[in-house]
């Protein structure tokens, strides 16, 4: 057990090499759009248990720009679902794609 928490530990200091001060809530975010891409924000507020500003918010942290007008992570996108284009869906960008693939192979994922 010791040993799977240190990989976790491992996985996560990827995330905050990006941000040393991400918040764990943003981490939740990342890792459910990494497990579900295509997620709705509606979908990601019930999985992750965020109202819908605070998974927008943190959407936005993820995003090319933060929601404070800052320059953002770029680990993640959002488009409009094309069978219902009032929702807005999220997927990982190519940079999102990479350290999911970096966290996995740290905590022993062949797969991602």
């Amino acid at each position: 057990m010791l040993k799977e928490l240190g990989k976790l530990s491992l996985a996560v200091s990827a995330v905050r090499m990006l941000d040393d001060a991400l918040p764990v809530q943003t981490l939740a975010v990342f890792l459910e759009i990494a497990r579900n891409e295509g997620i709705s924000i509606n979908e990601l507020c019930d999985k992750v248990g965020l109202a819908s500003s605070s998974a927008s918010r943190n959407v936005a942290a993820l995003s090319d720009r933060h929601w404070l007008n800052k320059p953002g992570l770029g680990l993640v996108e959002t488009l409009p679902d094309p069978k219902d284009l009032r929702r807005k869906t999220v997927r990982l960008t190519a940079k999102g794609r990479q350290l999911k693939k970096q966290m996995a192979a740290m905590i022993g994922e062949g797969q991602t």
